[in-house]
């Protein structure tokens, strides 16, 4: 096994000390990627280990090294593996129950292509945003929310 692949098996598994030692080693790796174009960083921001994200930063790891399958950060790897449980940005949230609010039917629509399940999600405050579709009286956001009922 390479010293990447020991370093990357050591984030995903949240051992700082494993880390740290095949780090005093041979520092350089820190920005390699593996086989599927991620960094360290981009592992330990999936997994959540604190630690070894800071560790990895104070080793001299990029933080905004993108990978060479998607492009994407550390970040938005984080921020990917949240959405998968059903997670968004809360300005996402708000902005789309502000669209709602304001009848901007381009806005939500782009939203809901986007991220589809937001159909079923509720806003910051716990409203489910068909609800806010309900409630908002336009005819077209109520159907982009699934309101087939709507005349």
């Amino acid at each position: 096994m390479s010293e990447l692949a020991r370093l990357i098996e050591a984030v995903k598994q949240g051992d700082l000390e494993s880390v740290r030692a095949i780090l005093d080693t041979k520092d350089e790796i820190v920005n390699q990627r593996d086989e599927t174009g991620a960094a360290p960083l981009h592992y330990a921001t999936l997994n959540g280990h604190r630690q070894i994200v800071r560790l990895l930063l104070e080793r001299g790891a990029e933080i905004n090294i993108a990978d060479s399958q998607f492009g994407a950060t550390p970040t938005g790897w984080a921020i990917e593996y949240l959405r998968e449980m059903g997670g968004y940005l809360a300005i996402e949230l708000k902005d789309l129950a502000y669209a709602i609010q304001l009848g901007d039917v381009r806005w939500v629509t782009r939203f809901l292509e986007r991220f589809p399940a937001l159909r079923q999600a509720s806003d910051t405050n716990g409203r489910l945003f068909q609800q806010l579709a309900r409630e908002s009286g336009n005819r077209e956001i109520e159907r982009l929310f699934g309101s087939e009922d709507v005349a």
